[in-house]
């Protein structure tokens, strides 16, 4: 998903109090279960982006059903209502995620394969990669049984393409760019 710009500066700014109060990954799991209980329930979504229900009313509610998360995440719920931009709390966690990985030197990486993946080849191919990018990965699965095999892994702006598929089309180019003598 791409990320607003005012997301990003909602995220910067409860970032740099989880900073300030050194606690960035209760506040990442705090905010991953406050997304995870909007894109669960429409109702919710609904009733909190209803214009006629008071935004006192709307506080409350927020405050019943967070109650146990911290100061900065209820006050960031709480400044959302305020400024009728609870539609964007996905977005906000998503850029949070994207800071909090960043200070921890944590890179997030998609790696595709026609079939799953053995412990010990995952474990090679973080190792592999950890080590080319200087930073720790996470990764995400995909499979795509239209790679023949191989493995392509995508990591920011990067893809690592070495799939079976993609070795077979340069290949094929090759045969057609070759003249015959």
């Amino acid at each position: 998903m791409i990320q607003s710009v005012v997301a990003r500066r909602y995220a910067q700014a409860i970032f740099e109090i989880a900073v300030e109060r050194e606690n960035t990954d209760k506040i990442e799991e705090e905010l991953q279960v406050v997304k995870k209980s909007f894109a669960s329930s429409s109702e919710l979504r609904n009733w909190l982006s209803y214009p006629f229900i008071d935004q006192v009313d709307k506080k409350s509610l927020l405050a019943q059903v967070f109650a146990d998360l911290s100061e900065p995440v209820q006050n960031l719920l709480f400044l959302l209502v305020d400024r009728h931009r609870v539609d964007q709390i996905g977005q906000i966690v998503e850029a949070y995620q994207a800071l909090n990985d960043e200070h921890k030197g944590v890179v997030e990486a998609t790696v595709i394969t026609a079939f799953p993946l053995r412990a010990e080849d995952e474990k090679q191919l973080i190792e592999t990669f950890e080590d080319l990018t200087n930073k720790k990965l996470r990764i995400q699965k995909q499979i795509d049984s239209d790679l023949l095999g191989g493995v392509v892994v995508k990591i920011g702006d990067r893809i690592y393409d070495g799939s079976l598929r993609t070795k077979l089309r340069q290949f094929q180019k090759r045969l057609q760019n070759a003249k015959v003598q």
